[in-house]
């Protein structure tokens, strides 16, 4: 009954929860960029932040809360050493581990303010990771390694630029999205440390602006990590954990979305948290499989500019002040493709019905002409309605183009010419690979009917009470730890309530 009753407790608290969260970010829908993150910096201020260090409403007081695994183990994202919370004075700090700042606090001289303080900042490391990391900036490795502990790694790198190395560190693949929305949340958070900002490992970083505030190369790798490491359970609980500490929220970790809106593909876009984020992907060898969609326009001809309806390789087109070139000024990658100017239109006049898991195209300038830009969109209602790939895309050098949709059944697309009057831009080899739902297993879908909700809470309470002999492992162990335990029903009370 008492297991029952803290049970009920805890679904309250998330209730009450889930309307704090819904409110605390109602004022930033509609806006974008500058004003998205100026909005975002003055709503996700700590309310209080717990002193620096160890004891009772300190630091480690704090890791007890976030950091704590199963039989009281230290999560460190540093190292894979074994560090365990002294039970005897939980808020004691830990023999040879660190309080480490993600953001070095000598970038801002030492000055213990909030940022010193703020847990969404700080994690426990192992010493010797910490000390190798020092105040360098994060990256990836490309040259010569002065440190690697298996965890991490701390070497030379082009990240920065590839004719001038600097030293970063760099964190294990299973982290490197975690670091990332903690950079997001410091430059959103604290962009106004200018007058304090120092060393130059801090401006190679962030410039200390309002907006972007991270340096381009910075931004770009971060969104990149944010992208292949989504939010997991992990953060999600950290997040509540600190809220409850703090006062404030990490609000990368609750709508991911917000750093595409303000550093990524949808920076140009107004935020709304319900909408489909498109993602760049890397570029591929095109060897289409038979139920992909490739466009090559090798079977098109059209000589002229005026606005026409043609057959082509894969599909029919409409195209306006857009035809097909065979000039030697033309790019294209065997016989022809599509050239299109300022104000030229090509759409498909009928939908492919595999979906699109990813789409890849070819573009570049005509000829010496410069100052065009290439709009994408797609359409899953024949058209009536269109969803941003990419807008004002700044083509140059002929090159691959790529980007994750993950769309399922009938899809269309559009591409749109702009820019300075009379300037063009060529496209080829349009790759769209058909949708292919990928099998998967649900963390928290413990009743296995596809959905994370109340019925699956019920169901793993009533296997951690023995009143379930056979379940499936893998979705009842929602915090990934290889075990199934009350860490787990805090873990999926979470899910279901934010």
């Amino acid at each position: 009954m008492r297991r029952i009753s803290l049970f009920i407790h805890l679904c309250l608290v998330c209730a009450t929860a889930l309307v704090a969260q819904t409110n605390y970010y109602e004022t930033v829908e509609g806006l974008k960029k500058v004003e998205l993150k100026r909005a975002l910096h003055d709503i996700i201020q700590p309310l209080q932040v717990l002193k620096y260090g160890s004891g009772k409403g300190r630091t480690w007081d704090g890791f007890w809360q976030a950091d704590r695994m199963n039989d009281s183990i230290v999560r460190d994202r540093y190292s894979d050493s074994l560090f365990v919370f002294n039970l005897n004075d939980t808020t004691a700090s830990i023999k040879t581990m660190n309080i480490e700042h993600i953001w070095a606090n000598s970038w801002w001289g030492h000055v213990v303010n909030n940022a010193y303080c703020d847990l969404f900042n700080l994690y426990p490391a192992e010493k010797y990771a910490n000390i190798a990391k020092s105040n360098n900036p994060i990256g990836e490795v490309t040259g010569t390694i002065t440190f690697d502990n298996g965890v991490i790694k701390r070497g030379l790198s082009t990240s920065y630029r590839t004719d001038s190395l600097i030293t970063v560190w760099e964190p294990a693949d299973q982290w490197k999205g975690d670091f990332a929305r903690t950079y997001f949340y410091m430059a959103t958070c604290y962009s106004d440390l200018d007058s304090l900002w120092i060393t130059d490992e801090g401006w190679l970083t962030a410039d200390m602006s309002e907006w972007p505030t991270l340096k381009p190369w910075v931004y770009n790798l971060m969104l990149k990590w944010a992208r292949l490491d989504p939010v997991d359970s992990i953060e999600i609980n950290r997040n509540e954990v600190i809220y409850h500490i703090q006062g404030n929220r990490n609000p990368f970790v609750d709508l991911p979305s917000l750093s595409e809106y303000i550093w990524g593909t949808m920076v140009d876009s107004i935020f709304h948290a319900d909408a489909v984020i498109v993602v760049p992907v890397d570029p591929i060898e095109i060897e289409p499989e038979v139920e992909d969609f490739f466009e090559d326009f090798e079977a098109a001809s059209k000589r002229e500019y005026a606005e026409n309806t043609i057959t082509a390789t894969a599909a029919s087109w409409t195209m306006t002040d857009a035809l097909i070139g065979l000039s030697n000024n033309d790019r294209f990658n065997d016989a022809r493709g599509v050239r299109m100017k300022s104000g030229g239109v090509a759409v498909m006049t009928e939908d492919y019905a595999e979906g699109c898991d990813s789409l890849y195209f070819y573009s570049g300038l005509y000829g010496t002409d410069k100052g065009a830009t290439l709009s994408v969109y797609y359409s899953t209602d024949s058209g009536e309605n269109w969803e941003p790939v990419a807008e004002n895309l700044a083509v140059g050098e002929w090159q691959q183009y790529g980007y994750k949709l993950g769309v399922e059944g009938d899809i269309r697309l559009r591409f749109i010419c702009s820019g300075m009057s009379g300037k063009r831009i060529n496209l080829d080899d349009v790759l769209m690979t058909h949708y292919v739902a990928e099998p998967s297993v649900i963390k928290g879908d413990v009743d296995g009917n596809g959905e994370i909700e109340q019925a699956d809470v019920d169901m793993l309470v009533a296997i951690l009470l023995g009143n379930v002999e056979t379940y499936d492992e893998q979705t009842a162990d929602v915090n990934e730890d290889g075990r199934v335990s009350l860490a787990d029903l805090t873990a999926l009370i979470n899910l279901v309530c934010f």
